[in-house]
């Protein structure tokens, strides 16, 4: 939640998308944790649109979430 209140700062096609609103990160997770029936349905229905407009196949979808630190030592 507090990553998405960032992005509505940072993003300028999403400050576009909410006219400028940007709601905090309780607001947020709030929201997230009330509807979490409705973001699942959303969520199926976008995997629905990309099928129906070719833009993915729909046989395997992941997502790769590794977080690694970057050495540029000039020992390593």
């Amino acid at each position: 939640s507090r990553r998405l209140e960032k992005e509505c700062l940072r993003n300028i096609e999403l400050q576009w998308l909410l006219e400028a609103i940007c709601p905090n990160y309780h607001s947020i997770a709030d929201f997230r944790k009330d509807n979490p029936k409705a973001l699942k349905q959303l969520f199926k229905l976008f995997v629905s649109f990309l099928k129906d407009a070719e833009l993915i196949a729909g046989e395997t979808i992941a997502i790769d979430g590794t977080k690694s630190r970057a050495h540029n030592g000039k020992k390593s």
